[in-house]
């Protein structure tokens, strides 16, 4: 059988694994050579990106995001599809970042966040993300909340991948 199950699951009640995003890691979509992309039990851990190219970071305060990855099944035509999420906000306004965000809105994008547990997740890589909304705001009393909250959406065949943390740095230089 093609889709046999392969393991069990147990709560063993321990507590921690706190909720939360870290940072994001942006690059466009056409950045990343999938050609060379190694993905070994749902985990990528090899992933080439174009010369020059790499991916830009986002450091996140706390609290400041969070991610999901919605299955579907469409029983009638037996078709099942992921709609992974990122949702993050960015303190403060800048006409450098308000320009900058404009750019990510233009493109199709690949995005790897980092939780508060330290593990890395990609979102995008088979069809891309997309900047659906983005909001600024500037609050209304002196100790109201002042920036922009972004909200990314997908749509896939396959559910989110683990990245390997030994990766990470890499992707943030240049390639050559």
């Amino acid at each position: 059988m093609a889709c046999a199950l392969t393991s069990d699951y147990s709560y063993v009640g321990c507590k921690g694994g706190a909720g939360g995003i870290r940072r994001v890691l942006i690059t466009e979509y056409a950045n990343v050579n999938k050609t060379s992309t190694v993905i070994a039990s749902g985990v990528i851990t090899t992933l080439s990106m174009v010369s020059t190219k790499e991916f830009r970071e986002y450091l996140l305060d706390k609290e400041m995001g969070m991610f999901t990855d919605n299955m579907a099944q469409t029983l009638a035509n037996g078709t099942i599809t992921y709609t992974p999420v990122v949702d993050f906000t960015i303190k403060g306004l800048s006409t450098s970042i308000i320009q900058e965000l404009k750019l990510v809105s233009q493109n199709t994008l690949m995005m790897i966040v980092e939780d508060e547990t330290g593990a890395y997740w990609m979102f995008g890589y088979g069809r891309g993300m997309d900047l659906l909304t983005a909001s600024k705001e500037s609050g209304t009393a002196l100790g109201d909340f002042r920036g922009q909250k972004l909200h990314f959406e997908g749509k896939e065949s396959e559910p989110i991948y683990g990245v390997s943390s030994g990766i990470i740095s890499a992707l943030l230089s240049p390639a050559a």
